[in-house]
């Protein structure tokens, strides 16, 4: 049986790395736009002329396309979000106790971005938004899965598993069993024709 499921309608706060995100639901139009601009990003990388990546980084390279345009989309507002206040010569500015001094920061496009850019955040961002919904997307799409087994047996649920013997049988020795009635084995006498006239 193919069970649909309601796609969440409303936002969620979700907790990133102390601070709090107010993310939309991921539906399939974000999805399909993600993954145009994760192309797109990725075909302006490789234009610049540079030593080409291999597969298995571009592969990575298109996930974190996909995932920061994900959370670039979704991401509504935030709670508790800060940068460390820094002077003009871009040293960390202390208070008198020698700790760092923050600046709240807003939520906007721009200060979206900013946050994205330090790798921890976003992979803090990835974690908490992204990868929920790609595992229950794949959970969902699991062969077998939220399906019952189906009349002809050909279903994952309706084939039981097989029973494998867990020790080989003890093999037998010559006075287990009798000996078995055979024909005969020796060769038929051939009669020799005597030579000469008949």
């Amino acid at each position: 049986m193919l069970v649909a499921q309601r796609e969440q309608a409303e936002p969620a706060w979700t907790p990133v790395m102390g601070a709090r995100v107010l993310f939309a639901p991921i539906t399939r139009t974000m999805l399909r736009r993600a993954r145009r601009a994760a192309l797109e990003a990725l075909g302006v990388e490789g234009a610049d002329g540079g030593e080409q990546a291999s597969p298995a980084d571009q592969m990575e390279e298109l996930g974190d396309a996909l995932s920061r345009a994900l959370i670039v989309a979704g991401a509504l507002d935030w709670q508790d979000v800060a940068l460390a206040a820094v002077d003009q010569h871009g040293a960390t500015i202390l208070d008198d106790e020698g700790d760092a001094v923050y600046d709240t920061l807003d939520f906007t496009p721009e200060n979206l971005l900013t946050v994205l850019s330090d790798a921890l955040v976003f992979e803090a961002f990835d974690a908490a938004y992204v990868i929920p919904y790609v595992m229950r997307e794949r959970e969902r799409a699991a062969p077998g899965k939220e399906s019952s087994p189906s009349p002809n047996g050909i279903s994952t649920k309706a084939m039981e598993d097989p029973t494998i013997a867990g020790s080989p049988a003890a093999p037998a020795t010559a006075t287990d069993a009798s000996n078995a009635r055979t024909g005969c084995t020796k060769p038929k006498a051939i009669k020799k024709k005597t030579s000469g006239p008949c």
